[in-house]
């Protein structure tokens, strides 16, 4: 179970390193298994390279390097490439690289761009990380299977269900591959068909029921699995599902820093924000 972590930002609009640094101190004492720092959740289009990394290197001195990892994808070969030289020289000892975005990469540039990146993390494990509704790049079951072949440590597969993430499972070249999923509400499904777990947006700010859903399936308890299911989902169905404002207003529940957003998207009404308080209060 690895959690999405979100970006927090002062009422200027700057990177709140402090408020960033407290949010992610909250879930430090909760056993997550990792962290995805700068990512969709992270609102990471919206920052510069110097501030992505910096986000990714307050995450790794929290959480550690084994268990935090740094996103490094971007649009272009070039710039993947270089922030994965400079996570590694900062520390990174995980990485991940969501596909290039904007222009549809074409099936050889892909190709390239996971070669360069693997090549440049210099042993590092890489994580590939697909989204095609967010980045117009629409990668395949067979080709994700050849862009792990470029060396990739696992991949992410965000935006599907389970029913296609066991045709992306079933086209692995390596069974050691680990594939997550990015759908909160489909742990338990993905798990069964044989997928490591899930990248989990709205487990940064309410673990609990999602801890919970991990400890079940490892002891094999389906009253315990049955429970913490629906009290992740209620945490789903609170959120919006993993919806921006959303989640930054938990975190002010929990007593972090009030945060806007820098992605284009409207914050949360007064009402909202009422029913979210009451919808999350047993689960904090």
């Amino acid at each position: 179970m690895i959690s999405a972590l979100p970006t927090l930002f002062d009422q200027r609009g700057a990177v709140d390193l402090d408020a960033t640094k407290a949010a992610y101190e909250g879930l430090a004492d909760a056993p997550v298994d990792g962290v995805f720092v700068a990512g969709t959740t992270g609102e990471f289009t919206t920052l510069s390279d110097e501030e992505r990394l910096a986000v990714c290197a307050v995450a790794g001195a929290v959480f550690g390097p084994e268990r935090t990892y740094w996103h490094v994808g971007a649009a272009s070969t070039h710039q993947a490439g270089q922030l994965t030289a400079v996570a590694v020289d900062q520390g990174a000892r995980r990485l991940a690289a969501l596909t290039p975005y904007y222009f549809p990469a074409t099936e050889s540039a892909l190709l390239t761009y996971y070669e360069t990146v693997v090549a440049r993390a210099a042993g590092v494990p890489v994580y590939g990380y697909v989204f095609a509704d967010r980045t117009t790049t629409t990668v395949p079951p067979e080709l994700l299977g050849r862009l792990a072949g470029t060396g990739l440590a696992g991949v992410k597969i965000s935006g599907e269900g389970s029913a296609a993430v066991a045709t992306y499972l079933a086209a692995m070249p390596d069974p050691q591959i680990a594939v997550y999923s990015g759908a909160d509400l489909e742990f338990a499904e993905v798990v069964g068909i044989g997928a490591t777990g899930v990248v989990s947006g709205v487990s940064s700010v309410l673990p609990a029921p999602f801890l919970a859903v991990r400890d079940a399936l490892r002891a094999g308890d389906a009253v315990a699995l049955e429970v913490a299911r629906e009290r992740a989902r209620r945490a789903v169905v609170a959120t919006r599902h993993g919806n921006l404002a959303h989640l930054k207003a938990v975190l002010e529940l929990r007593g972090v820093a009030a945060s806007g957003l820098r992605a284009p998207l409207d914050g949360i009404s007064p009402a909202d924000r009422r029913a979210l308080a009451t919808d999350v209060a047993d689960l904090l």
